[in-house]
């Protein structure tokens, strides 16, 4: 058996489509000694963008872009990369490898290529299992674990596909354990493309793991996921619309008249008819919805309990708090009050009939006011 570890570069990700622009790979037999070590400059067709953003930082490539740009495109070495990929009695390694999975499958959609079926193994997720650890680390730390002295301020897909190998074969010492077994030890790390489609045995489970939690925030909170806001793109556009939108009666002789409300994100977020009647019956009797805990005049609580009987964590509430402590003067109330206070039942909230609901500002009316 012999094993392929391999890496991408890409010019660039617009549009979330990596564009290839180097295919690295190293191939060794069972022991870890090097059969093959190549790195495959493509043209990727495209502009190169290596520039970081957000959290991520940009990179520098090992060539410069006339060598990437002089060089054949995916569909000239589309043939190799899949026969090394599909390789019989060879197991396939990455780091971090969907991503690199994903590129390959746009570039094949973009050069009108089969997507080719193949199985292939994610280091980073066995390393991150066997550590136990909650953030997956760079492949460059965990190489250098391995006694990788290299650094990856140049980044060359034939070097991060050996320093993803030196990985593999550190884990293998470390465990006593073959890539075989570690792979069946950790199967979260198992990933494949079949069908046009990737899929991996960890996003499988971060699945389940989240459908779990949906099911029983529902028992929680007694909202079916259809009517939570931040769940759902629909309710969340329409309700931000209209909290931001509505008329406020500003002539009401309510006590909340003037006032700035603001309610727990633990109620708001699952509760979306509700929300939006409280809104309108807030904006009837003179009161202005907001999300900003640090300027509102009425904090509205709700608590949710969990396992262990511990509580939810509200960042509204605390940031209310906060304010308090500089010297805000913001009055805490519980949702049962503030229902009190309007003269409804939650009950009667449930129900949405949008025609009833508190108009939206309107220019010409406002003049007249």
């Amino acid at each position: 058996m012999e094993y392929i570890f391999f890496d991408i570069e890409c010019a660039n990700c617009f549009h979330g489509h990596g564009k290839i622009c180097s295919f690295g790979y190293v191939i060794t037999d069972e022991k870890f000694n090097i059969i093959q070590k190549s790195d495959i400059l493509i043209n990727p067709h495209s502009k190169f963008h290596l520039y970081g953003h957000g959290n991520h930082p940009g990179i520098v490539l090992g060539y410069d872009e006339k060598a990437f740009n002089s060089s054949p495109d995916f569909k000239h070495y589309y043939k190799t990369i899949r026969s090394l990929l599909t390789k019989p009695n060879t197991l396939v390694f990455g780091f971090s490898v969907l991503s690199d999975a994903g590129f390959i499958k746009s570039e094949c959609e973009r050069f009108s290529k089969e997507i080719f079926d193949y199985k292939f193994f994610d280091i980073q997720r066995i390393y991150t299992d066997y550590k136990e650890l909650e953030n997956t680390p760079a492949l460059i730390k965990c190489a250098s674990e391995y006694g990788v002295t290299e650094t990856q301020d140049v980044h060359k897909s034939d070097d991060d596909s050996y320093f993803t190998m030196r990985v593999m074969k550190g884990l293998c010492q470390e465990t006593g354990l073959s890539p075989l077994e570690l792979i069946e030890r950790y199967p979260h790390c198992k990933c494949k493309c079949e069908n046009g489609e990737i899929e991996s045995e960890y996003l499988k489970y971060r699945e389940t793991i989240k459908a779990q939690k949906l099911s029983k925030m529902e028992k929680l909170t007694g909202s079916k996921r259809d009517n939570w806001i931040h769940a759902t793109e629909k309710n969340a556009t329409e309700f931000s619309n209209y909290f931001k939108r509505v008329f406020i009666n500003r002539q009401a002789s309510s006590r909340l008249c003037g006032k700035k409300i603001c309610i727990s994100s633990l109620y708001e977020e699952y509760h979306f008819n509700e929300m939006m009647n409280i809104v309108s019956h807030l904006a009837l009797n003179g009161a202005k919805y907001t999300r900003h805990a640090y300027g509102c005049d009425i904090f509205v609580t709700c608590d949710l309990i969990g396992k262990n009987n511990t509580l939810y964590r509200c960042y509204r509430k605390e940031k209310a708090l906060s304010a308090i402590d500089e010297g805000k003067e913001i009055k805490f109330i519980d949702i049962n009050e503030l229902f009190s206070i309007l003269e409804v039942e939650e009950n009667d909230l449930k129900e949405l009939n949008k025609d009833s609901l508190a108009p939206l500002k309107n220019r010409k009316f406002a003049k007249t006011i």
